[in-house]
């Protein structure tokens, strides 16, 4: 079987980082302990993706195995200063991102949720990635993701339909 992995050019790397950086960026406001540490984690998380780019498999999808890094950086990052992983609410001044645009009521049922359950519907959705590239980076199984997705998705179909009527759906 023939190795697929290749090293990353100059040009490559750039095109990546060019491609995903808000990604990270907000997927690190959102997973940083603190948000002013945002940034620092984005650009560390290209740093890591660079420097191991020997390693990169040409299957992969790179926005998945640079939300892996990101989410390994905000969960160091939360342990150095003793806290837990907290969603953060992006501000007004803040660049937009496809989050964005959803409904107010649709963020506060999001921040209710479970915090693996509120990762795995942003990985699924808000990134795009698939339920098996999505698993990789959370570190879990297919089959548990998918269970994290239904059960989370049935939360949030719940809360909006009660929210909506003003009874329990």
């Amino acid at each position: 079987m023939r190795n697929r992995n290749v090293t990353l050019g100059v040009f490559d790397a750039q095109r990546i980082v060019e491609r995903h950086y808000e990604d990270v960026l907000a997927y690190c406001r959102r997973h940083a302990p603190v948000r002013d540490a945002a940034e620092d984690l984005a650009q560390e998380t290209f740093l890591r993706f660079v420097r191991s780019a020997e390693s990169y498999d040409e299957r992969g999808k790179p926005l998945a195995l640079l939300l892996t890094i990101a989410r390994n950086l905000c969960a160091d990052a939360s342990r150095s200063v003793a806290r837990t992983p907290q969603f953060v609410e992006m501000d007004d001044a803040a660049e937009p991102h496809a989050c964005d645009a959803y409904p107010v009521e649709l963020d506060s049922v999001l921040a209710g949720l479970d915090p693996d359950e509120r990762e795995a519907i942003e990985l699924r959705f808000d990134q795009g990635l698939g339920v098996a590239e999505a698993a990789r980076v959370m570190g879990v199984s297919r089959f548990s993701m998918n269970r994290l997705l239904k059960r989370a998705l049935a939360q949030v179909r719940g809360a909006l339909a009660f929210e909506s009527d003003g009874r329990r759906a």
